[in-house]
């Protein structure tokens, strides 16, 4: 999840230079104080509505997962706000947050809700500025930024190490599989068993082979391109990786 929010951090950053407003909604599978959270505000310098709104309705606790009021909620699940409304003005407009709200609860007339997960709606106040830099927005947290890029880094070495792990396993899985083909055939069995036999260990293999090669393969190069990306970003701004 760190190595996809820095992704899309990224995305933010180069994408949205030439608008007046970058607006971030969706289920960002992240709690406020998690990891990947705060790389996606530290890198993009943007602002949470449910935080920083001016006003907000008595007795919302802003939860837009695993509410108690939710019929699609597991019973003893911990509530959770995953879904967020992030924003950011630039040079040529000034936002600000007026009122945030969890909506679209039960269906109207029935007994269920509309999802597992709460609505949420945000009133943006957009000003234009008058000249173009009159008000800049706050700058991303730079210090933040890259003690929580650090700290993903770490993850992700981590995660590659676990990948090399994965890989070998699926190895041994295909190693096993041509093990049992050879050993099949030195003895007689029933043609229609003989065949399933060998239609099951042929597709055993084959995804063997698929998850070992292919899968494993690609997981490693995109880790590790985040990771080079994460510590060319930590290197440019001035704190160096150890």
């Amino acid at each position: 999840r760190a190595a996809q929010a820095f992704e899309l951090s990224q995305f933010v950053r180069h994408t949205s230079k030439s608008a007046d407003v970058n607006i971030l909604a969706g289920d960002l599978n992240n709690q406020p104080s998690e990891l990947g959270l705060t790389i996606i505000q530290s890198n993009t310098g943007m602002d949470d509505a449910w935080l920083t709104a001016e006003h907000k309705n008595p007795g919302d606790t802003g939860v837009t997962c695993d509410s108690p009021d939710n019929i699609y909620t597991y019973s003893g699940r911990s509530t959770q706000r995953c879904d967020y409304i992030l924003y950011k003005g630039t040079d040529q407009c000034r936002v600000k947050c007026v009122h945030c709200e969890t909506t679209m609860h039960k269906v109207p007339g029935k007994p269920f809700n509309y999802s597992d997960h709460e609505g949420l709606l945000a009133h943006l106040e957009l000003e234009k500025n008058k000249e173009a830099g009159d008000v800049k927005p706050d700058p991303p947290d730079v210090s933040r930024r890259d003690a929580s890029l650090r700290e993903a880094v770490l993850m992700i070495e981590e995660q590659i190490t676990s990948t090399a792990s994965n890989r070998l396993y699926y190895m041994a899985i295909l190693l096993f599989c041509v093990f049992l083909m050879i050993l099949a055939s030195w003895f007689p069995l029933p043609d229609i068993l003989s065949k399933l036999l060998h239609l099951l260990l042929g597709i055993v293999t084959v995804w063997s082979v698929w998850m070992g090669v292919v899968v494993m393969e690609t997981e490693k190069r995109g880790l590790l391109a985040t990771k080079v990306a994460m510590e060319v970003l930590i290197n440019t701004s001035g704190t160096k990786l150890d």
